[in-house]
């Protein structure tokens, strides 16, 4: 008698099979370390790749991620607008870990408190960048380090920010709850590129001015130049309010 469930249940069958364990009463995606949700997927995932081709598409179809208007991040930028040496700010950075849909909708709701921020201050660029396959110096990889040892929680993910008289940097990353990390599962499972050019679009109209996703002028004065195609993995997205 065969035993595996690929050999058992046809594709059909599966495929509840997947929806009932996948799919949560919320119909969202909790993003947080050790969720029901996020450990019964991890384990299905990892059975065996066929299964973890099958329920790729699952877990979005049935689930979708659901942000706090306004988010941990657009409270902590808020707050840091108040600081008089953040005014002083010129540049700032935000380094992703990933740059889809669900980190880009992250950053845009967050970002709308930066409006007040290159209003009041002299904030002149704002940088939002990851680079998954690009070799890390060693600064970076001390950077990484003290994220994940001394950054604080937002909305899921990690935070740290440093500044100099001019330039603030802020890391971002998942928190690694097992050794085989939501960084792979991610970028392997969940890459969602959907709905992209309309976060980027969002995200210029809260600022105006120009925005280059990797190093090409998209948008210029609330008017698209050039559609954008980012790199999620290596991309970068600049804008000049």
């Amino acid at each position: 008698m065969p035993t595996s469930l690929l050999e058992v249940f046809p594709r059909e069958i599966r495929d509840q099979i997947y929806t009932f364990v996948l799919a949560s009463s919320s119909r969202a995606v909790t993003l947080s370390p050790w969720t029901v949700e996020i450990a019964s997927s991890l384990s299905l995932l990892r059975t065996c790749k066929q299964i973890q081709r099958e329920c790729k598409e699952i877990i979005w179809h049935h689930n979708g991620l659901s942000l706090r208007e306004p988010t941990q991040l657009f409270h902590k930028f808020k707050g840091l607008a108040k600081h008089r040496h953040v005014r002083r700010i010129r540049q700032l950075k935000i380094c992703m870990e990933l740059l889809d849909r669900d980190e880009l909708e992250w950053i845009s709701a967050s970002m709308k408190a930066l409006g007040d921020w290159c209003r009041s201050g002299r904030l002149e660029s704002i940088t939002i960048t990851t680079a998954w396959e690009r070799p890390r110096g060693v600064d970076e990889f001390k950077e990484i380090l003290s994220l994940r040892k001394y950054g604080e929680s937002l909305d899921g993910r990690l935070y740290q920010d440093s500044s100099t008289w001019t330039r603030m940097v802020v890391n971002t990353g998942w928190p690694r709850f097992s050794h085989w990390g939501k960084q792979g599962w991610l970028r392997e499972m969940l890459l969602d590129l959907s709905g992209i050019d309309e976060l980027l679009k969002e995200i210029h109209h809260s600022f105006g001015g120009m925005m280059y996703v990797d190093g090409r002028l998209c948008y210029r004065d609330l008017v698209q130049i050039e559609a954008p195609n980012l790199d999620p993995r290596n991309g970068e997205i600049r804008v000049l309010p």
